[in-house]
């Protein structure tokens, strides 16, 4: 199988190249500060830029450590702008070649998959063993204790090392992953709340933000795909990232399959399952990616309903309140439509439209707020 040759380095580093992950990283973020002032002088920061990656100077800046809640506490890593690029630099040359060699059941963070498709994948698999004779199936939910935080360093480098010939772009990967100056990873069995920063891991872990994690995290589990579509000849297995479904015709052959993937994470991948992976009949519906499936219709799962409630109390309490533009409204309001036009959804959208008229009516008197908005 052709790898990723000799001189891939001297292309991403190119001006061009650098000039193509640039216009990337700066979609969407092109007003904010760091972008504005990066690009007043573009071709000089560029350069400057290409100088110490060709020179082997080139260092990760400071990560700006940032806590979200959504859908559960994790610890989110920022990098400064110009690092951003180098990381789009590798993104466009690696994802290429390793999307091609997922398998198609992958759906995380790639192009013309996501959440959506996966469920559609889902749904389509229970409706097929719905008009078989036999019954009686079952799923097995596999949940990978901290992934980010836990991604082998080592195992990570192998694997990129047996696809990539490139000895500077190696360099490279190598001081992104194995950053001395930043810890990624967690001790076993520990949240990220519960550990003090001398207590960060600097052998294992992936900063959960950068576009280059994404990336390593679906190759590392796509060494998990492979075992168990073409070892284990699985056939009803999807993954999301970190989140995998397995679909059996009974408990037994599940404990079998759980058995021998939990020994193939542990040997291989240095990765352990935690104790929310269940096996459990399919007809009790499954959670996967904030849906509830079964082969008869979509719900949303509870936690994802009560996070869309909050969402759409607050961005109509702002607009009411004149502290959001009715454009940033409208973005927000098709953003959670397209979370809720996958589901069976009536009775969610008619309590959103109680939400908003309630949070609309206060302030009518205040301001002059237009309230033809629905869900």
């Amino acid at each position: 199988m052709k790898k990723i040759p000799e001189g891939s380095f001297a292309t991403i580093s190119s001006f061009g190249w650098m000039l193509a992950a640039h216009r990337n990283a700066r979609k969407g973020k092109r007003y904010r500060g760091d972008v504005l002032r990066f690009s007043a002088e573009l071709e000089k920061n560029l350069l400057a830029l290409q100088e110490e990656l060709r020179s082997g100077t080139y260092k990760t800046g400071e990560y700006r450590r940032i806590w979200v809640s959504v859908p559960k506490r994790r610890l989110v890593m920022a990098l400064p702008y110009r690092d951003r690029i180098v990381q789009w630099c590798i993104y466009l040359l690696l994802n290429p070649y390793f999307d091609k060699r997922f398998i198609e059941d992958s759906y995380a963070c790639r192009v013309g998959k996501g959440s959506h498709k996966a469920v559609e994948r889902l749904q389509y698999w229970l409706r097929q063993i719905n008009r078989r004779p036999e019954t009686g199936w079952y799923y097995l939910k596999l949940d990978i204790s901290k992934y980010f935080y836990r991604i082998d360093h080592k195992v990570l480098l192998e694997i990129l090392q047996r696809h990539i010939e490139d000895r500077q772009l190696m360099e490279l990967l190598r001081g992104i992953i194995c950053n001395p100056k930043e810890p990624f990873g967690l001790p076993a069995g520990k949240k990220p709340d519960e550990v003090k920063k001398d207590e960060w891991l600097y052998d294992v872990g992936i900063p959960i933000g950068n576009l280059s994690s994404q990336l390593c995290a679906n190759i590392v589990l796509n060494e998990l795909d492979q075992y168990a579509k073409h070892k284990m000849h699985i056939h009803y297995y999807i993954r999301y990232m970190d989140d995998v479904l397995v679909l059996g015709p009974d408990k037994s052959t599940l404990k079998r399959w759980k058995a021998e993937i939990e020994t193939f994470l542990h040997d291989r991948l240095k990765l352990e399952l935690n104790r929310k992976t269940t096996i459990r009949p399919i007809s009790m519906g499954m959670e996967f990616v904030g849906y509830r499936v079964w082969a008869t219709h979509i719900e949303m799962r509870k936690s994802t309903t009560r996070r869309i409630k909050r969402g759409v109390r607050a961005i109509s309490r702002k607009t009411a309140n004149g502290e959001m533009g009715r454009e940033d409204f409208a973005r927000r309001k098709a953003s959670i439509e397209g979370l809720l036009k996958h589901a069976n959804t009536a009775s969610l959208r008619w309590r959103l439209n109680e939400i908003y008229t309630r949070e609309m009516a206060k302030t009518k008197e205040k301001h002059d707020v237009e309230s033809d908005d629905h869900w």
